[in-house]
């Protein structure tokens, strides 16, 4: 399995909460960490994925971060 697809199910498994990239190359053991930052950058590109300045829900830390969007429920 890729580190993309590593990062990506990730994400999925833990689905409303952001992680930084040094939480997920600590993680998900992906080395070095710069490689987390290339794929989360790739998955910023694609609209199921939110990329941003905000607190990491695993460090607390308040830098950029990626999660899962949440689905838009229709009432």
């Amino acid at each position: 399995m890729t580190a993309l697809n590593r990062i990506e199910d990730f994400l999925r498994s833990k689905a409303g909460r952001a992680y930084c990239d040094d939480c997920l190359s600590e993680v998900l053991n992906i080395r070095p960490r710069q490689q987390a930052q290339q794929k989360t950058s790739h998955l910023a590109r694609d609209n199921r994925f939110w990329r941003a300045h905000a607190r990491c829900d695993r460090c607390e830390e308040h830098k950029i971060v990626i999660r899962l969007r949440m689905a838009l429920v229709s009432s």
